[in-house]
């Protein structure tokens, strides 16, 4: 009997697991679209806004560290009339939980940015995410540009 009740509780464990990592990975795809649009819907900036905790830090690929009021107010610049538009991807995307599945969530993935002119950039981000107020939001983004 006790080897039922682990053996339950293991699968449920799994299957939390799964769901976490699907609920993350849609999050993820989510925010990458809102990213493809310039300039950003009120749509988009609510995708943002929820993807991104109030204290989070970012470091971007440049090496400057900024702020979600940095990040939302960049929402707001009008792309420059002549400027390449960029859509965004996902692949090889790796999902890490802490112990158990109450802890923080690590997602690292390589950004494509696909650009109107033909220019393909290739980043490796990484975010760790914590569940507050029941939805997952990035509290550390790291972005390291790939030669």
């Amino acid at each position: 009997m006790t080897a039922v009740i682990s053996l339950v509780g293991l699968l449920s464990i799994v299957a939390q697991s799964a769901s976490i990592d699907d609920a993350l990975t849609r999050q993820l795809n989510d925010f990458l679209t809102a990213a493809s649009h310039s300039p950003a819907s009120a749509e988009d900036q609510r995708v943002f806004d929820a993807f991104f905790a109030d204290d989070v830090i970012y470091t971007r690929a440049s090496g400057i560290v900024i702020g979600k009021s940095d990040i939302m107010k960049s929402l707001d610049e009008p792309p420059k009339p002549g400027d390449p538009t960029s859509t965004y991807t996902g692949e090889d995307v790796t999902i890490r939980r802490a112990a158990g599945n109450a802890g923080p969530v690590i997602i690292a993935f390589r950004l494509v940015q696909r650009m109107s002119d033909g220019t393909i950039n290739r980043y490796r981000n990484t975010g760790t995410f914590v569940q507050r107020n029941g939805r997952w939001q990035a509290i550390a983004w790291q972005a390291t540009r790939i030669p």
